[in-house]
């Protein structure tokens, strides 16, 4: 296929606007030649759970040319972006006619499905944590980049990245909200002792702990406040205290 070609199936969307939502009727693939698009799932509750952002050159709503014919998330424009829409019949042509794009969609398939599997396991993982009193959490971590809010429950969480070549399985695993690796397997580790919460770095750690933009070292606890921020590598968390029932 052409170049030509491509440019002829660019369609243009400006920021905020939908690409597609979940439930609409699917049957094209789309991949992304200038912009960023967010996928998410909205729960029950309203809020919004963020599959993940996207940039120039990767590809999504891939389902809509594998079999699936609906839409199981919503896609929207986070700034005006280009994509080039991708029908069955276009995306079997080019896997029959480019062995190196073929190659690369099934490497992409691949990392998608172990993020799938990856974020799956963090949430059972975070749903089967130890609490200190039941059904409740002394505080949580924001992610205000990605809507997302894990909840503290444990006198003791790891906070780290998954990996089960190796065999570690943190606590809480924000690799998900990592896509440039900075999340050390064994990052940081949270205490709750009493009504005070404290953070301590791992040894190890390559792309270090801030708090409140003073990096912290490894091997010492450091105190946490309601608001603290707090930089695991490159992932921006806020401490949030939950207030106590009366």
């Amino acid at each position: 296929m052409t170049k030509l070609d491509f440019q002829n199936l660019i369609v243009n969307f400006e920021k905020d606007e939908y690409i597609y939502k979940e439930g609409d009727n699917a049957s094209t693939m789309f991949i992304i030649h200038q912009g960023k698009v967010k996928l998410f799932k909205t729960a029950e509750n309203g809020e919004e759970l963020v599959l993940g952002e996207y940039g120039k050159g990767d590809f999504f709503g891939e389902m809509a040319v594998l079999g699936e014919h609906v839409r199981t998330e919503n896609a929207i424009a986070l700034e005006p972006v280009k994509v080039i829409v991708i029908s069955k019949p276009v995306f079997i042509k080019i896997l029959k006619n480019n062995a190196e794009i073929a190659i690369r969609m099934i490497r992409k398939f691949s990392e998608k499905l172990k993020d799938a599997n990856r974020m799956i396991a963090t949430l059972l993982k975070q749903k089967q944590l130890p609490v200190n009193k039941k059904g409740e959490h002394f505080a949580y971590l924001e992610l205000p980049e990605f809507n997302q809010k894990i909840p503290l429950t444990s006198n003791s969480i790891i906070v780290g990245r998954y990996d089960p070549v190796i065999g570690i399985y943190p606590d809480i695993d924000i690799s998900p909200f990592d896509p440039q690796k900075t999340v050390s397997r064994k990052h940081a580790i949270i205490t709750r002792e009493g009504r005070e919460t404290f953070i301590e770095e791992q040894i190890g750690v390559i792309n270090g702990t801030f708090l409140n933009g003073e990096r912290i070292k490894s091997g010492k606890k450091y105190k946490l406040k309601d608001g603290d921020k707090i930089f695991f590598g490159l992932v921006k968390c806020v401490y949030k205290e939950t207030k106590p029932k009366h």
